[in-house]
């Protein structure tokens, strides 16, 4: 189950270390042209030994081309610790928390389709910035998505 409205909220810097990928959303739509879902697998056969089970999975979106229809940078992993190096500082500021719950990868598949929607929604009052964006893995049913948004003017 998902919730649509998001919450505003501000958030620190937050550094990641992980393993990374360009790809598009319209790649993504093929089976032969994905980077995310082979990231991921990629990621937790590296790395599910050195992975603590109390440490929150990040997929973190960066580096957009320009928005939605065009390329950018997707980073799995966790966030660093003082001894790893980091791959990635997701912005500080505004973001937009959106929360879902349920079996996984489709719960989180079908927030990103409610994100969508709601930032293409006519009652939408706020703008994607596309500098970092990303998703916070609570457990194993559990995911919200930060979407980075511009100040209201």
């Amino acid at each position: 189950m998902n919730n649509l409205s998001p919450v505003k909220v501000k958030q620190p810097a937050i550094t990641l270390a992980g393993l990374s990928a360009r790809t598009s959303n319209l790649k993504e739509q093929q089976a032969s042209t994905q980077k995310i879902a082979p990231l991921w697998q990629r990621y937790f056969s590296e790395h599910a030994q050195i992975h603590s089970g109390d440490q929150h999975m990040f997929g973190a979106y960066y580096d957009y081309q320009s928005d939605v229809d065009d390329e950018f940078s997707v980073l799995v992993g966790i966030a660093a610790s003082r001894e790893q190096a980091c791959d990635l500082t997701l912005v500080a500021g505004d973001y937009l928390k959106f929360t879902g719950q349920g079996e996984m990868p489709q719960c989180v598949v079908s927030l990103w389709q409610q994100v969508w929607q709601y930032f293409t929604s006519v009652e939408c009052e706020y703008k994607r910035c596309y500098l970092t964006d990303y998703e916070l893995y609570i457990d194993s049913h559990n995911v919200e998505i930060y979407i980075g948004i511009k100040p209201l003017t």
